[in-house]
């Protein structure tokens, strides 16, 4: 019996004693390996999720077993363990106890122990997606291609950014019922393959590290400006870099200073505010928030009430 629950829902489908059909479940949306028993009986479950283009698989084997991921090539796979977790990676990594989460080789075998009762995440997703990220995170192009590095060389961030990330994307998926609204959805996307940018050491960290160009101080207005006209749309933090023709980076750190939020705290606000009065001629909270572009009714209820002192239903009751 697993000690903790499970990040992604299990039904009696994911469930199954076999390792060949947990292996096939997960290699059908990440990459190819083989899984070994060598200890225990097989009791295990594998569940599948996608945000965006990057796919969210738990898998939990309940035997000892080792997996064997073949080379990655030009697909990018990570594993985050829930509990420890031996791994050999070419010569450089050998038999290391892994806890946080690490990029699979892209040249070399990566094999694994996962704890048979924890298990592990797997996001994985296209190597081009993760590099149209970073240069959207830059603002530029990037000086070669995108290789992520041994586990031991430093990052842009700390890996806990990591963990706090596939956590609420885990969180989200299932209070979505598995089904997060595109504009949910576009966010969370956003956010892991930001989160994997800066926690994992690749050869495009060193342009994470520096500092950004300083934005002119007309940028704020300009994307005010254009959010104001698109708060009804799925909104991420790289459409409004575009808009105003910065880089992320330079977006959250002009706004910083200017504004002392980050521009998605701005989008939220605004988007409460315009809520907040659009519920006095309004019959239904739920179609205010879809208006207003929020995707999740129950986060825009508790936003609301810690903006306001007061539910959004209690406020369309009052104004009637």
């Amino acid at each position: 019996m697993r000690c903790t629950p499970p990040p992604l829902p299990l039904t009696a489908a994911d469930r199954s004693d076999r390792l060949d059909e947990l292996r096939d479940s997960v290699q059908e949306v990440t990459i190819a390996h083989e899984v070994r028993r060598r200890r225990g009986q097989p009791d295990g479950a594998a569940s599948r999720a996608s945000v965006g283009a990057v796919n969210v698989v738990f898998v939990q084997y309940g035997a000892d077993v080792v997996v064997d991921a073949f080379p990655t090539r030009s697909r990018f796979t990570a594993t985050v363990p829930l509990g420890p977790m031996g791994v050999t990676m070419g010569p450089a990594v050998r038999d290391a106890t892994m806890r946080a989460g690490f990029a699979l080789s892209a040249d070399e075998h990566t094999v694994m122990r996962p704890d048979p009762l924890a298990g592990a995440l797997v996001l994985a997703t296209g190597m081009g997606r993760l590099e149209e990220q970073l240069v959207t995170m830059t603002g530029t192009p990037a000086r070669t291609r995108l290789r992520f590095l041994d586990p031991d060389q430093p990052a842009a961030a700390p890996p806990g950014l990591l963990d706090a990330t596939w956590r609420l994307v885990c969180r989200t998926i299932v209070e979505s019922g598995g089904r997060p609204a595109p504009i949910v959805e576009r966010t969370l996307e956003e956010q892991l393959l930001t989160a994997l940018l800066l926690s994992l050491p690749h050869t495009g960290t060193a342009d994470l590290l520096a500092a950004p160009p300083v934005a002119p101080t007309t940028a704020v207005d300009r994307a005010m400006e254009w959010i104001e006209d698109h708060l009804d749309e799925p909104l991420t933090v790289s459409d409004v870099a575009a808009a105003a023709g910065l880089s992320t980076r330079q977006l959250q750190e002009v706004f910083r200073r200017q504004r002392g939020v980050s521009p998605m705290e701005v989008v939220r606000d605004l988007r409460l505010t315009r809520a907040h009065a659009q519920l006095r001629g309004s019959t239904s909270v739920g179609d205010v928030a879809h208006a207003c572009g929020f995707g999740h009714l129950s986060r825009f209820a508790s936003a609301y009430r810690d903006r306001f002192g007061e539910l959004p239903s209690e406020t369309l009751q009052r104004r009637r």
